[in-house]
């Protein structure tokens, strides 16, 4: 499964993965092209990590109301992540094909006051 990290999703949503000791492998893009997003990581995907991923996105969006997750399953539907358990993600990610992790604002420009948690 790829994850595209965007704006300013990298460094939290990284750390939330290395907590959770899900591995990961950044993906470098081929030389000569240009992406319009930060970092694009790769994750197995096995059913034994789609619970602790679930777990990670769904504490991940909770932190901040800033912060998105869109999913492209194998048959092309998107789904914006907002709601969703982590049963209900964890089946999702089973099934995914590309997740996009947004967060639109950076930490600096957020206030305590603004955080969800």
């Amino acid at each position: 499964m790829h994850l595209t990290l965007f704006r300013n999703s990298e460094v939290s949503f990284l750390q939330l993965l290395n907590d959770a000791d899900v591995r990961y492998k950044k993906r470098n893009p081929n030389n000569g092209s240009v992406m319009a997003s930060g970092t694009m990581i790769i994750l197995g995907q096995t059913a034994a990590i789609a619970g602790s991923v679930a777990t990670v996105i769904i504490t991940w969006l909770k932190e901040r109301s800033s912060r998105k997750i869109i999913i492209t399953l194998k048959d092309k539907q998107v789904v914006h992540l907002e709601g969703y358990s982590v049963g209900e993600v964890k089946a999702l990610l089973q099934i995914a094909e590309q997740v996009a992790v947004i967060d639109t604002r950076s930490p600096s420009s957020i206030s305590p006051s603004e955080s969800i948690s």
